[in-house]
């Protein structure tokens, strides 16, 4: 049986290109269902930005642990980011809803700014990977966290941080050689409690902003990154996915209490 969730996108964003998938999938397990290239994601919606021109209105004392956390007040309906402060909106291939597809309000990993400012810049939850925008923050509730993971790849190995202590380590899956689990800092952008059902992907999905390199598809939907259960823990410390982090169920449970949406993940080799 395929380890895969598959949730409906719900229509496309005003002024985005035409959605090709219709779902997200996660993608993981023996192969994908549908790929239709293994090529890497388009990259001719990339909108990095130099632009600082925000208005900041205090001043908070500096944390080099502390990330700053965007989530979406009820009013938005979907993500709407501009490639700078006042700018012009960034093209998304498909509609990022609020609240997320995998439950949960959207919520962003903040890049650039702080509370008081008008704009910040945010991490965008599309493709292709770490793609970033700014949002009006009058929209969006902005908070700290200084919880954080570290996934090294070449170690299997998952490290989760409150501060600079440990709250969480463990060996993992992570994506085999054909479909790597891909490099970069990325955030927690949903928890999925799984249903009894699907107990093979475990008792949580922890989807994160960033997405296959290999799949354009998966199942005939687009192919999300998670941190996920597993109902084979033989398998932990091995490279056998196609791109996700399997970890022990206790763990998965216990991440899904205690590391908040918007929280980085950093994944190195």
């Amino acid at each position: 049986m395929a380890l895969l969730l598959v949730i409906s996108v719900v229509g496309s964003a005003c002024g985005s290109a035409d959605v090709q998938p219709d779902s997200l999938a996660l993608a993981d397990d023996v192969a994908p269902v549908v790929v239709e290239s293994t090529t890497a994601a388009p990259t001719t919606s990339t909108t990095t930005t130099t632009s600082t021109t925000t208005t900041t209105t205090s001043t908070i004392a500096p944390d080099p642990l502390r990330t700053w956390v965007a989530t979406a007040k009820d009013e938005v309906t979907h993500l709407v980011a501009y490639d700078a402060p006042n700018g012009n909106i960034v093209p998304m291939e498909f509609l990022v809803p609020n609240p997320h597809q995998f439950g949960g309000p959207l919520t962003l990993m903040v890049t650039d700014g702080q509370p008081g400012d008008e704009w910040v810049q945010v991490q965008l939850p599309i493709r292709p990977n770490s793609q970033v925008g700014w949002i009006d923050t009058s929209l969006y509730d902005i908070a700290g966290t200084r919880v954080r993971a570290e996934v090294n790849l070449t170690e299997h190995r998952v490290t989760v941080y409150d501060g600079e202590e440990i709250i969480a380590e463990t060996d993992a899956v992570v994506g085999k050689s054909a479909s790597p689990t891909p490099l970069g800092t990325f955030s927690i952008a949903a928890k999925r409690k799984n249903p009894p059902e699907e107990s093979y992907i475990g008792p949580w999905a922890l989807a994160l902003s960033a997405y296959s390199e290999v799949y354009e598809t998966f199942s005939g939907g687009i192919p999300v990154i998670a941190i996920h259960g597993t109902n084979r823990p033989d398998q932990v410390g091995q490279s056998l996915s196609n791109g996700c982090i399997r970890i022990p169920n206790d763990v998965v449970t216990f991440l899904a209490e205690h590391v908040p949406l918007g929280a980085p993940v950093t994944i190195s080799a």
